[in-house]
């Protein structure tokens, strides 16, 4: 009788951590009402467990048609020896999980989310260890935000630590503000925050939110992230937008002065822009190196990473590494890309963290000559998430579409590029590409170059 009823509360127990899983997508989703495809709330790049505990990963979105999953590039089902892991079909598949995990577990897991006009995907990164570790794996943390007065907040961070066997002892983690003279305090009592955890409290976390920012919400966060022995922080800056208002003199102005001062204003700014094409760019180099703070003593032994395909070694090799090594004194390394953008995550991530710039170079090749609008924006997406500052050079113009969708986070390709700064690699416009290239390296000091170093005919000879 004891047999069964333990196996009665087993199954119960198992039930439950089941319902738990099947039920994540539903819960803490984004408060809005938009109903073009996207993911509902925050996706996680990696997760961890351990050997012979439930996992479940999640992908939580809207506006689909259909989700497919893959592991490490091969398509769901899979066979026992690739991945244990199986679809919750109560969740719409937007959740796979096992009951017990295995070493043969671990890997990439990708999730695509197609409808009739779009295509997303998401990789999440599993990492399965034998024990537990000793500190804290961060799962998730937000990304600074700049918003205004008035508007809504949402920070959420989240760690795995796993089941923690102390008695009276326990995980959490929770939000803190820190004031301008650094010291730190609890969040007022309007931001709500909300504590969550997953598989039996193996990982854990806590949102912060705010329902209509002032002034004074604007700053420095803390999330606190501890278990027994072990404790870190990690910061999120939330930084005010401010709009520019226009103010009208009510005084009318006589018609004479008028003309004369816009045209004043008029030579002088076709004045400004002829100097600002032929020397712009320079002087903004040379103040950049000049009055920057240097980017030392941040633990990173090189000042940039260049990625690239295979194909595309006779630029990335024979030209930018040379380059920026011998003529501009810049402490570089090389990778070459596999053509499977998911796997990227996994490849540089290590690499990238110990260095303060990825120099990626843009080809068709690289993306199996699938040069579209969607696949480029994934790869954009990709090489973004590994944290250090994105250069990207792009070996060809890229595609224009005037109905271009946007991702699952809104952007566009049109609109991510220009806030990354995407630069054309133009043969015939070597000395403006150099110095693009270089306003967003890292300053330089006393290491100034003679104008002859940079001058058109010098780098004729490079290429």
């Amino acid at each position: 009788m004891a047999i069964y009823t333990w196996g009665f509360l087993f199954a119960i127990s198992c039930f439950s951590c089941v319902f738990g899983i099947e039920d994540y997508c539903s819960q803490n989703t984004y408060n809005d009402s938009d109903t073009y495809m996207k993911f509902t709330k925050e996706a996680t790049y990696e997760e961890f467990a351990v050997v012979g505990k439930i996992k479940g990963l999640h992908c939580c979105a809207k506006g689909y048609r259909s989700i497919e999953w893959l592991k490490d590039d091969k398509l769901y089902p899979w066979a026992l020896e690739i991945s244990s892991l199986i679809l919750v079909p109560e969740s719409a598949n937007q959740t796979i999980y096992t009951q017990s995990l295995s070493e043969k577990d671990a890997g990439n897991y990708t999730c695509v989310l197609k409808n009739d006009t779009v295509i997303h995907s998401h990789t999440i990164h599993l990492r399965v260890f034998e024990k537990v570790p000793d500190d804290p794996k961060i799962t998730y943390i937000s990304r600074d935000t700049i918003t205004a007065v008035g508007q809504s907040l949402r920070l959420f961070c989240e760690a795995f630590a796993g089941e923690v066997d102390l008695p009276d002892a326990h995980s959490e983690a929770y939000w803190k503000k820190i004031s301008a003279n650094n010291s730190i305090y609890d969040v007022p009592s309007y931001a709500q925050q909300l504590k969550i955890d997953r598989e039996d409290g193996q990982t854990f976390g806590t949102y912060l939110m705010i329902d209509e920012l002032s002034k004074e919400d604007f700053g420095t966060y803390v999330c606190t992230i501890s278990k027994p022995g072990n404790t870190i922080e990690r910061f999120v800056s939330v930084i005010e937008k401010v709009d520019e208002v226009e103010y009208l003199n009510p005084n009318p102005v006589p018609v004479v002065k008028m003309i004369l001062i816009m045209s004043a204003v008029l030579f002088s700014g076709l004045a400004l822009i002829v100097l600002y094409l032929n020397f712009g760019l320079k002087v903004q180099v040379r103040m950049k190196d000049a009055f920057s703070p240097l980017e030392e003593n941040d633990g990173k032994d090189k000042d940039a990473m260049i990625v690239f395909a295979p194909q595309d070694s006779d630029v990335a090799l024979g030209v930018l590494l040379p380059t920026l090594q011998d003529r501009f004194n810049y402490k570089c390394v090389s990778k070459e890309l596999t053509t499977s953008v998911s796997m990227w995550y996994t490849q540089l991530k290590e690499e990238a963290q110990k260095c303060r710039r990825i120099i990626a170079v843009l080809s068709p090749t690289l993306l199996k000559e699938n040069w579209e609008c969607s696949q480029i924006l994934e790869a954009l997406r990709q090489l973004r998430s590994l944290g250090p500052q994105l250069i990207c050079v792009s070996l060809k113009e890229l595609p224009k579409n005037e109905n271009e969708v946007k991702n699952a986070q809104g952007e566009t390709l049109a609109a991510l590029s220009r806030s990354l700064g995407v630069i054309l690699w133009e043969r015939k416009q070597d000395q403006r590409f150099w110095y693009s290239l270089r306003l967003r390296l890292p300053p330089k000091r006393n290491e100034a170059l003679s104008e002859h170093q940079t001058s058109s005919d010098c780098l004729d000879n490079l290429v």
